[in-house]
This record gives structure tokens, sequence and C-alpha cells, in this order.
């Protein structure tokens, strides 16, 4: 039986904006799992931590009798993920990155999010919208009957959108990306402005071995953006890394 693909979603996201790619992968022929993060989906247990590193420990163990997956991580999600590719190797099939590398956000990035998220209470609308107006740079901001998918899930318990964003903003650890030995794509848009395109470019330069596919005109959500292209990527990087069709007609390089 071939490996399963699980799908990780990103900080403040909804699970459900996998569901695009997921039919996508599904058509053909894919078993997918669309994996909610801690607090996301059921409440979070009294005395969770929330750090990328306990996450990644929780999402190992829990697809131990899976094993190996193609993990498909985006933003936050990515940062568990290749957390997971780099603790857990047995666990992982393949890794792919959307909308991010593991990298720190800029000081601008943090000082935004902490400023907008980091109180105690509920955060407002107002912080909400403007994170949603970076998040799509591509101009394909969510469909009025969407918009209230992607706005829920900053109405969550405040405690779990605040602990979920100092993961984010802490990410991967430093040594993590060095002990990633899974074959590794990351996808990312044009006009991301959370890990733009030279700063994904500086990165792989030090990972020369990882694939990269850069989506015309996508902003940070390349995947509900353009998911037949992001789907078409995780599935080209899949079937190379189970031996089916050679490197040179894989993902392409930058």
């Amino acid at each position: 039986m071939r490996a399963p693909i699980v799908l990780l979603h990103g900080w403040a996201c909804p699970a459900s904006y996998w569901n695009p790619v997921a039919g996508v992968l599904r058509e053909a022929g894919r078993q997918v799992l669309n994996l909610d993060l801690p607090g996301y989906g059921a409440p979070l247990e009294p005395d969770f931590e929330w750090t990328v590193e306990n996450v990644a420990a929780m999402f190992a163990l829990e697809l131990s009798a899976r094993s190996p997956v193609h993990w498909v991580g985006h933003s936050l999600g990515g940062s568990i993920a290749v957390t997971i590719a780099a603790r857990y190797p047995r666990t992982t099939a393949s890794l792919t990155l959307v909308g991010m590398v593991p990298v720190a956000p800029s000081a601008a990035a943090e000082e935004k999010l902490r400023r907008l998220f980091g109180g105690p209470g509920a955060p407002d609308e107002d912080a909400a919208e403007e994170m949603l107006a970076a998040w799509f740079r591509g101009g394909e901001e969510p469909l009025d009957e969407d918009r209230e998918r992607f706005l829920a899930p900053f109405r969550l318990p405040p405690a779990v959108v605040r602990q979920s964003m100092e993961a984010g903003i802490t990410g991967a650890a430093e040594d993590v990306p060095g002990l990633v030995t899974a074959p590794t794509l990351v996808v990312t848009g044009t006009r991301d402005g959370t890990r733009t395109p030279d700063a994904v470019k500086e990165f792989l330069l030090g990972h020369p071995d990882w694939q990269h596919e850069l989506v015309t005109d996508a902003g940070h959500m390349v995947h509900w953006e353009h998911p037949k292209a992001c789907a078409a990527a995780v599935l080209r990087h899949i079937r190379m890394a189970e031996g089916q069709m050679p490197p040179e007609l894989g993902a392409a390089r930058d």
C-alpha cells in the first residue's frame, strides 16, 4: 500500500483550506489525511505546552502505525512537518513545505504578530482582516462565501491563537533543516510576503538537494489560490520519491 499524504495547516488557518488540494490528490488515487493542529479541532489538554517540538512528537507518535507518510505542511504546519522529518526520519517518505522555508520571520513580521495577537484577549476582527490581506497577496482573497472559513480560526480560544502564534514565531529549531534526509520540496508564491522569493532562494542555496516550485501570482496561500498547481507539484514530488519518475521530470529548480 502506498504511503498516505498528511496535510498540516498553518497558524490561525482552517484545516479545510486544504480541501481543494486534497480533492486533486484523492482523484489521483492517493489517501489523504487532513489533520487539525492542537486546539484547532478538539480542545487543548489543560497541561499541553504548544511548541513545534511537542506537536511534532505528538503527530509522529499518532502516525507511527501508518509510517512512513508524505508530510505536507503550510507555514506553521511546515515548521512542524520539517521537525518531524528531522527528528523522526522513519516516519517520513517525503516532505513538502508550502509557503515557507524554515527560517525565522523578520523582526517586522514578529512585531506585527505580537502587536495584533499577543494580548490576553481575543483579537478583534480588524486584526484578522489585516492578516488575511497580507496572506492573500496574489490578489485572490477568499470569496464572500469563504471569508468566514478564514476568519473562524481567529475566534478560537485566545490561548490557542496566542500559543500557536508563539510556536510559529519560534519555528523549527536551527539544527532541523540540516537533519532532514527525506526528499524535500518547497512550493512558494511569487507574491508571498511572509517568505519572499529572495529569502527562499537564499535559504535553498544552502540546501541544494531540496527542490523548489515557484507559483506565479500566488501569495502565502498558494495552495488555496492555485490548488491544481500545488497538488501537481506535490504529486510529482511524491512520485519521484517513490521512484516512479526520474529526477529530471520532477520539480523544477528556479
